[in-house]
């Protein structure tokens, strides 16, 4: 039995979040998975008592899971376990010399949500032998595909709406104020072009006030206010039904997960194109993309999209097939669990790469 100890922010952001619970639900026999959250509201409230309480941990842990640079140095001075280390997407220098001083010190693998990340940590000095790459994994179950108009009026949406919802948590480098830029754009030409934002994030009630200081605070949606639910948090896929088209604005790097799961949706994507987001999507095949931080360009791009229904079509059946070859949840769960046994064995870490699957053969793209 191998004993995996999860270290991660109390309040961590959704990609970190649903891999470490998709991990400890799924790993299955021969796995015994411990969560321990770090901050106020979690099991540790800061980074001396996780690492106090984790030296007195009895059975010790085989793999210390860190999820974030805050969850590392627990892990460094609290375990003597090996260590696994999934850095957040905009992993700063600063961080990247921290984990160069754990890793002379401990037997620390860096297991990277994306080949962007990844390029940037070796090119800082991480050693290439032991830093991996583990897309994250979409599950598929949860993604709903059917419209649903029954939501867009819990929203506040008409049937007639053109909705926009702005991949993932609206964080800075996330960029959605250039998604409300571009939608209040074409909203003066069109009132029923909305923008539906998810609530999660550091930016939401700046983007919110934006529309409110512009005089259209009806252009914009915020989910989990409008909902109203208090016992659990809307997850992300819930807005789909509600979503007419997806937009990644995204000026900096960030979590590949929610651009995952829009692409899983069938929905056709306007994107921007960063380094990270270009790792997902190819203009006018699985999106149509344009230059980051660029709102009018960006809503002349999502109007050459309404004006061509096959180009929708087209490039949401790509992404969507694309999404079912590289991000399958069960690919995930077997790269860890491999990452994990040779982790714990102390053997060198070989992450194991899938052939492509039919969708791919049948697109000839593989």
């Amino acid at each position: 039995m191998i004993r995996v100890l999860h270290l991660l922010e109390r309040d961590a952001d959704f990609e970190t979040q649903r891999g470490a619970d998709g991990l400890a639900r799924a790993l299955g026999e021969g796995f015994s998975v411990t969560t321990r959250s770090i901050g106020y509201g979690g099991d540790w409230r800061d980074v001396p008592t996780a690492a106090a309480m984790l030296r007195r941990s009895q059975p010790p842990f085989d793999v210390v899971h860190a999820w974030g640079a805050r969850a590392l140095t627990v892990a460094a001075f609290g375990s003597g376990a090996r260590i696994v280390f999934s850095p957040a997407p905009e992993t700063r220098a600063k961080v990247v010399r921290w984990l160069r001083a754990v890793m002379s010190h401990r037997d620390v693998n860096v297991v990277a949500p994306s080949s962007t990340l990844r390029r940037r940590l070796v090119e800082r000095g991480v050693p290439l032998e032991r830093c991996h790459l583990v897309r994250p994994g979409v599950e598929f179950a949860r993604v709903r595909r059917r419209r649903d108009d029954a939501l867009r009026a819990q929203l506040g949406l008409n049937a007639t709406d053109h909705v926009f919802l702005a991949c993932g948590e609206s964080t800075r480098a996330a960029a959605h104020i250039d998604a409300v830029w571009a939608t209040g754009i074409l909203n003066v030409a069109d009132e029923r072009h909305k923008v539906l934002l998810w609530g999660q994030g550091e930016q939401t009630d700046a983007l919110r006030r934006l529309a409110e200081h512009w005089g259209r605070p009806d252009m914009l949606r915020v989910a989990e206010p409008r909902l109203g639910r208090r016992r659990r948090r809307v997850e992300f896929e819930e807005l789909l039904p509600a979503t007419d088209t997806i937009l990644v604005p995204a000026r900096g790097a960030v979590a590949t997960l929610p651009i995952a799961i829009a692409m899983a949706s069938g929905l056709p994507i306007v994107a921007a194109a960063t380094p990270t987001v270009s790792e997902l999507l190819e203009d006018r095949h699985t999106a149509l993309m344009t230059q980051p931080a660029k709102p009018r360009l960006l809503a002349r791009r999502i109007l050459d999209l309404q004006e061509d229904p096959s180009l929708q079509w087209s490039v949401a059946d790509m992404a969507r097939t694309e999404a079912f070859e590289f991000f399958a949840f069960t690919r995930f769960v077997n790269q860890f669990r491999q990452v994990y046994r040779q982790v714990a064995q102390g053997a060198a870490v070989q992450v194991p790469e899938e052939a492509p699957g039919a969708g791919l053969r049948f697109h000839g793209r593989a």
